[in-house]
């Protein structure tokens, strides 16, 4: 498993748990999973630290996520659109030539 990247937005505090939360997003082997992440910290805690606290909460989940229920995002229509254009009928027949 190699991880490609780690990526979040809006992080947020929950003071009822007293945790930092958000949702990442892991991009791996070209497809991207998302996975609630949560790192108990006081309000004043340096960001860093958060940071790197939510992204190994998400990474450990990806790793134990195998046979389990998780988020996968679709590849986007754009990449879809040109891989299949890559791969067209007069493409292989033509070569290079056809474009």
């Amino acid at each position: 498993m190699k991880i490609e990247k780690v990526q979040f937005a809006n992080v947020r505090y929950n003071p009822e748990l007293g945790a930092f939360e958000t949702l990442v997003k892991i991009h791996d082997h070209g497809q991207t999973f998302s996975y609630p992440a949560q790192v108990a910290a006081s309000l004043h805690t340096e960001y860093g630290i958060i940071v790197r606290g939510l992204a190994q909460a998400a990474r450990n989940a990806h790793r134990n996520a195998a046979g389990k229920t998780r988020l996968h995002h679709a590849v986007s229509f754009r990449t879809a659109v040109a891989d299949a254009s890559q791969n067209s009928l007069l493409t292989r027949l033509l070569g290079h030539a056809a474009a």
